[in-house]
């Protein structure tokens, strides 16, 4: 079984020369007129069509600025040992103004030693030209094939929260672990800075939150990345196919007041889902988002719904009495669902999610009696041949 990965390659242009600055600040110009309404803007042909694209797709704000989106076919990078200012060197489409149509140039690059090896032609697709600090970077887009495992010994199951971005759960035992509360600490501070920043000096203050607005995307994104590996790392460990809660629509579906929503709608899970499928097919494990409705208010052991959470952060079933964890009962009903269980059915009746599955758990039942939780004479289920989810 085989997954696409995309990865970006940062690579940075150097030793222009004057002309060849001027073509690049021009482009990057008329790319922003053109992606503001200005049809007449001269671009490179391919270029304007993308800018019409950002147009109609984003729909960006007067006072912000795109990067410049590159086809794939214009864009060319390549390796000369023999030339002395650089031994990498990409092709640029830019519009000439002396010819009054699109041409390129080629300009000098710094490529990181450590992504050589994705730069090839095959493997690019559209990318972007980039202004950031005084200095111009191109964000190369590497597209390549990665094979991932058919057959697992477990499921590593993740719901997303606010409280906690990722609460993590092993199918056959329950073992469970809570990731990134650091996520929403760093979110809350920064929220609580701009408020007071905001209320002392308005034309100052607006400065100083721009900047800071910066630095706490750069932490967030850092603490998502320590995030992930902590959940494929546990994956690893136990051979485990992971599978996680799919948030789409949710900001739109659900609307619990000024605070929750605040919180809700702040926190990246886009972002975590992408960073988790990205890093887990590198790991050559496969990683399936789980349609998430029900999860939180069905009973992870009896199925029932019959269920309260007087304290947000704790589920009690009316019917067999259970008092767990939200999060981790969600977390339960993700993995039963990946597995193509019916999540108001009793977890006994899962199973295995592999071949030869290494656990057998036993789990006691309400009056005491005791069942196998994942026994695969019941269900006969392998990613192979189990719910075409899977």
């Amino acid at each position: 079984m085989h997954r696409e990965v995309t990865t970006t390659v940062r690579i940075k242009l150097h030793s222009l020369t004057q002309r060849k600055v001027q073509l690049v600040e021009r482009e990057y110009s008329a790319f922003q007129d053109a992606v503001h309404g200005d049809t007449n803007a001269n671009l490179y042909s391919a270029t304007k069509q993308q800018a019409g694209n950002v147009r109609s797709n984003k729909n960006p704000r007067e006072d912000t600025e795109q990067p410049v989106v590159l086809r794939n076919d214009c864009i060319t990078i390549e390796h000369d040992e023999d030339t002395v200012i650089s031994s990498w060197w990409f092709k640029l489409p830019v519009y000439n103004p002396e010819k009054e149509r699109g041409d390129s140039i080629w300009v000098p690059v710094y490529v990181p030693e450590k992504d050589i090896h994705l730069l090839n032609s095959k493997q690019i697709r559209d990318s972007q030209l980039v202004h950031q600090d005084g200095e111009w970077y191109v964000h190369l887009v590497c597209k390549r094939s990665v094979a991932v495992a058919d057959e697992y010994d477990d499921v590593l199951a993740v719901d997303m929260g606010a409280k906690w971005i990722a609460v993590s759960i092993f199918l056959s035992d329950r073992n469970t672990q809570f990731h990134g509360a650091e996520v929403r600490r760093v979110r809350e501070h920064y929220k609580q800075l701009r408020k007071s920043i905001g209320k002392a000096k308005v034309r100052q203050g607006a400065q100083v939150i721009e900047r800071i607005g910066d630095k706490e995307s750069r932490t967030v994104e850092h603490e998502l990345h320590q995030v992930v590996n902590e959940l494929v790392s546990r994956a690893r460990e136990r051979n485990a196919v992971i599978v996680f809660g799919d948030m789409t629509g949710l900001r739109f579906d659900n609307d619990k007041g000024r605070y929750v929503n605040d919180k809700t709608h702040k926190m990246p899970f886009a972002k975590t889902a992408n960073i988790l499928t990205y890093k887990a097919h590198l790991d050559e494990r496969e990683c399936i988002p789980v349609k998430e409705y029900d999860t939180s208010v069905t009973c992870w052991r009896c199925g029932s719904q019959n269920t309260n959470r007087e304290v947000q952060g704790r589920l009690e079933c009316d019917d067999c009495g259970l008092e767990d964890n939200a999060d981790k009962n969600g977390a339960s009903n993700i993995a039963k669902r990946a597995v193509g269980k019916n999540i108001q059915s009793p977890l006994s009746t899962v199973g295995a999610v592999v071949a030869q599955p290494k656990t057998q758990v036993v789990l006691t039942g309400t009056n005491g009696e005791m069942e196998p939780a994942n026994s695969p004479e019941d269900v006969k289920l392998t990613l192979r041949e189990g719910s075409s989810r899977l």
